[in-house]
């Protein structure tokens, strides 16, 4: 049994990809949560058609706090399942089998998440996924290098166990922060061979309407604050040196 929460903001049209992808998943016991900070009833029409055919779909209104974050915890605070992922309305699950196979990996384990790779599509600029991507899969803990390359998701890479939340005050560490909260020192599930589907470069992404210069700046403050006991040395030193890198400032 798995809940998958999807929150979405006034875009029917990748709400309606996102949405078919997750209703296709095969061989689990899925609820699917779409939490909704839209002012048109546009996706709140596309949830109402689907939960006709599919009967464990939820709709519910978000926050509407402006801060998409909360959205995502709207979603998570509402799920039924210990077992969850977070599909953003720009991603997709491109094999049916995909949660299944993620269920059934963390039932023989103790792991804590398990993580898929991304395949990034739509993309109209270079991207660094083509060279990290050959680089992780010798690395024995592939989630340190998903805050370097996915800059508010995509989340639904990673299914992880248990009531957690996102931190709202991150903007673009907001992924570095909660992937060291739940893995907490221990290794996921690579789920070898699958990967998530996620449109990138687009006008609705969230990171293309934040100043990432002023962000950035806060953001190493708040980092340089985090708790050892949930930030490694390493992801430490790894998601400084991605925020510098990203907003152009000195690492």
């Amino acid at each position: 049994m798995i809940s998958c929460i999807i929150p979405t903001f006034e875009n029917r049209d990748l709400v309606a990809a996102c949405l078919a992808s997750a209703c296709g998943q095969t061989g689990v016991d899925l609820e699917i949560i779409v939490t909704d900070d839209s002012h048109s009833d546009g996706v709140a029409t596309l949830a109402r058609e689907t939960a006709a055919r599919f009967a464990n779909l939820r709709y519910v209104v978000g926050p509407r706090s402006g801060n998409p974050v909360d959205n995502w915890n709207h979603g998570l605070d509402l799920a039924r399942h210990d077992l969850r992922v977070v599909l953003h309305q720009d991603e997709v699950f491109l094999d049916p089998t995909y949660l299944d196979r993620a269920v059934r990996a963390l039932a023989r384990s103790k792991a804590p998440a398990a993580v898929a790779r991304t395949r990034v599509t739509g993309v109209t600029r270079p991207s660094r996924f083509g060279l990290v991507a050959p680089v992780a899969r010798r690395l024995p803990h592939p989630a340190w290098w998903l805050p370097t390359v996915n800059w508010i998701g995509p989340t639904a890479a990673f299914v992880f166990r248990g009531p957690h939340r996102f931190d709202p005050s991150l903007v673009q560490l907001v992924d570095v922060d909660f992937y060291a909260r739940v893995l907490a020192g221990t290794r996921p599930i690579l789920l070898g061979g699958l990967c998530v589907g996620s449109l990138g470069h687009h006008p609705d992404q969230i990171s293309a309407r934040i100043d990432p210069i002023a962000l950035a700046r806060r953001e190493l403050a708040d980092l340089a604050t985090r708790s050892p006991a949930t930030v490694s040395p390493l992801q430490y030193r790894l998601a400084r040196l991605a925020i510098s890198l990203r907003a152009g400032l000195r690492p």
